[in-house]
C-alpha cells in the first residue's frame, strides 16, 4: 500500500511537469532528495521515478514558451567544466565500461542543479525549492533523531537510499541540512512552523550523534563553530549549545563515547588506518597518472589494484571526498573539484553580505549564509566520506546561483528599504551604476531610507 500511495502521488503530478516545468522540478527535488520510493516495498522501490520526471520535466522546458537563459555564472561555468573533465578521465580511465555508471549518475546530478537554474529565476519558485529540499532532508532528519530517542541511544541510524547508503554519509547529509532548517525557522512558510523548524533542527542534529559516526561528529562540529563566529548572538547560542552538547553526551551509550575517543588514537584504530591505505592506494594513481587519474571507481578496477595496492592489504572505499577525487580525475579534476567548493562558499557568502543590506532581500541573504554553513560541514565531512558526486552539494551550488538571478532582479526594480543599522559603518552601500546583468550591480537602484 505504501508503495501504491507513493507511485500515485508522483503519477498525479507528472502530467504537470509537461505544462508547468517548475512543478516537475519541484517533484524532481522531492524524489532525488527523500528517496520517497526507497521507504515502501515491492515495485515502487525499484522503479525509476527519476528518469521519467526527468524527461517529462526536460519536455516541457523544450516546448515552453518562457524565455530561458542559464546565467553565467562562476559556479555554472565550474560545472561544465568539471563535467566536461571528468568525461574526458572516464574516456582516458583503465577500465571506461565499468565507469561509465558513474559518470551517468554524476550527469544526472548536473543536469538536474542546470534544469533548476534555468527554471526557479522567481521568489516564489526559489523559496519553494528551498523549502521542498530542506523538507525532503528533515523527513529523514527528524526520524533519525526520534528513533535516536527512543531508542536511547543504543540502535544506530543507518543510510537513507540514494546517495546516503550508509551512516556516515547519511551524517553528513543531516550535518548539512541542521543550517537550512535553522534559516527556514527565522524565515517560515508560516508563522506557526517557525517552532516546527526549529525543533526539526534539533531533532536531525540528535540523527547525526545516531548514527554514531566520527566524520558527522566532526561536520556538525565544525558547523556549530563557524555558527557560533557568524552570529551577533554568543552569549545566546553558547548558553543553548552547551546544555544540549553536555545532554547529548551523557545520553548517547558508552560504545558511541568509545567511538569518538577512540579518533585520539587513531593509529591503533584498524578502520582509521585502512583509510590511510587506500589514501596511498589514491596518491599511487595521481601519482603514475597525474593529470587524467584513474577513472571513476578506480578504487574496484582489479588491474589498478595489482598496480597500487600497498601489498598486504585489502581493497575498500577511499573514504575521502578529496582522495577520490584525486585517484579518479588527477591532479586536474581535485584543483577543479576544490575551485569549485571555494566558489561555492565565497559566492555563498558574498551573497549574504550584499543581500541582507535590504528588507527585500534580507531572506535570499540569510538563505546564502546558511548554505555557506552547509558547504563547511560538506568540505569537514568530506575528509573522511567518500561522496565527491553527492547531488545535495552540487543542488545546494545551484541555490546560490538563483538567489544571484533572484536577488538582482528585486534590486534592479529598484524598490528595496535599507535594513536599520546601529551605526554610520553599518549602513548599506550605494550600488555602483553599470550595466545590467544578473551578477552585475542594477543600473539605478532608489533606496527608500
Amino acid at each position: 500500500m505504501r508503495g501504491l500511495l507513493i507511485a500515485l502521488l508522483i503519477a498525479v503530478w507528472l502530467p504537470f511537469a509537461v505544462f508547468k516545468p517548475h512543478v516537475g522540478i519541484l517533484v524532481w527535488d522531492w524524489i532525488s532528495h527523500m528517496n520517497p520510493h526507497k521507504q515502501a516495498y515491492g515495485f515502487a522501490q525499484t522503479f525509476n521515478f527519476l528518469d521519467y520526471t526527468a524527461i517529462l520535466t526536460i519536455l516541457g522546458i523544450v516546448i515552453g514558451k518562457d524565455q530561458k537563459r542559464l546565467p553565467m555564472h562562476p559556479i555554472v561555468i565550474l560545472f561544465f567544466l568539471y563535467l566536461f573533465w571528468v568525461i574526458v578521465t572516464t574516456l582516458l580511465g583503465y577500465l571506461p565500461s565499468y565507469s561509465i555508471n558513474k559518470l551517468t549518475q554524476f550527469f544526472k546530478v548536473i543536469l538536474f542543479a542546470s534544469m533548476s537554474i534555468l527554471v526557479m529565476q522567481s521568489p516564489n519558485r526559489l523559496r519553494a525549492f528551498v523549502w521542498v529540499m530542506a523538507l525532503s532532508m528533515a523527513f529523514i532528519g527528524v526520524k533519525g533523531g526520534l528513533f535516536t530517542v527512543f531508542t536511547g541511544g543504543t540502535g544506530r541510524v543507518q543510510g537513507a537510499g540514494g546517495m546516503m547508503t550508509d551512516n556516515n554519509q547519511l551524517a553528513m547529509a543531516m550535518a548539512m541540512t541542521v543550517p537550512i532548517l535553522l534559516y527556514l525557522s527565522r524565515f517560515p512558510p508560516h508563522p506557526k512552523l517557525r517552532l516546527p523548524f526549529l525543533a526539526g533542527g534539533i531533532l536531525t542534529m540528535v540523527s547525526i550523534l545516531g548514527t554514531q559516526s566520527r566524520g558527522g561528529f566532526a561536520a556538525i562540529a565544525a558547523v556549530t563553530f563557524m555558527m557560533l563566529l557568524k552570529t551577533k548572538r554568543k552569549i545566546a547560542m553558547i548558553a543553548l549549545l552547551i546544555p544540549l552538547a553536555i545532554g547529548a553526551y551523557a545520553f548517547m551509550p558508552d560504545s558511541y563515547r568509545n567511538r569518538i575517543k577512540s579518533s585520539e588514537n587513531a593509529t591503533e584504530d584498524s578502520s582509521f588506518m585502512g583509510r590511510v591505505v587506500m589514501w596511498r592506494f589514491s596518491s599511487n594513481v595521481a601519482d603514475d597518472n597525474p593529470i587524467e587519474g584513474g577513472g571513476f571507481d578506480v578504487f574496484y578496477v582489479k588491474r589498478a589494484q595489482e598496480l597500487y595496492m600497498p601489498p598486504g592489504h585489502t581493497p575498500r572505499a577511499p573514504h575521502s571526498s578529496y582522495f577520490e577525487v584525486l585517484a579518479e580525475h588527477g591532479y586536474t579534476g581535485l584543483l577543479l573539484f576544490l575551485t569549485i567548493l571555494f566558489t561555492g562558499y565565497y559566492s555563498a557568502g558574498t551573497n549574504a553580505k550584499r543581500y541582507r543590506q535590504y528588507e527585500e532581500t534580507a531572506w535570499i541573504g540569510e538563505m546564502c549564509a546558511a548554505i555557506q554553513l552547509s558547504i563547511i560541514g560538506y568540505a569537514v565531512g568530506s575528509l573522511t566520506v567518500n561522496i565527491a558526486t553527492f547531488d545535495y552539494f552540487y543542488h545546494m551550488l545551484a541555490v546560490v546561483v538563483m538567489c544571484s538571478v533572484v536577488g538582482e532582479k528585486i534590486i534592479l526594480k529598484g524598490e528595496t528599504t535599507a535594513r536599520a543599522a546601529k551605526g554610520p559603518a553599518d549602513q548599506p552601500k550605494q550600488p555602483k551604476s553599470k550595466k545590467w546583468s544578473p551578477y552585475n550591480q542594477p543600473n539605478r537602484p532608489v533606496l527608500n531610507r
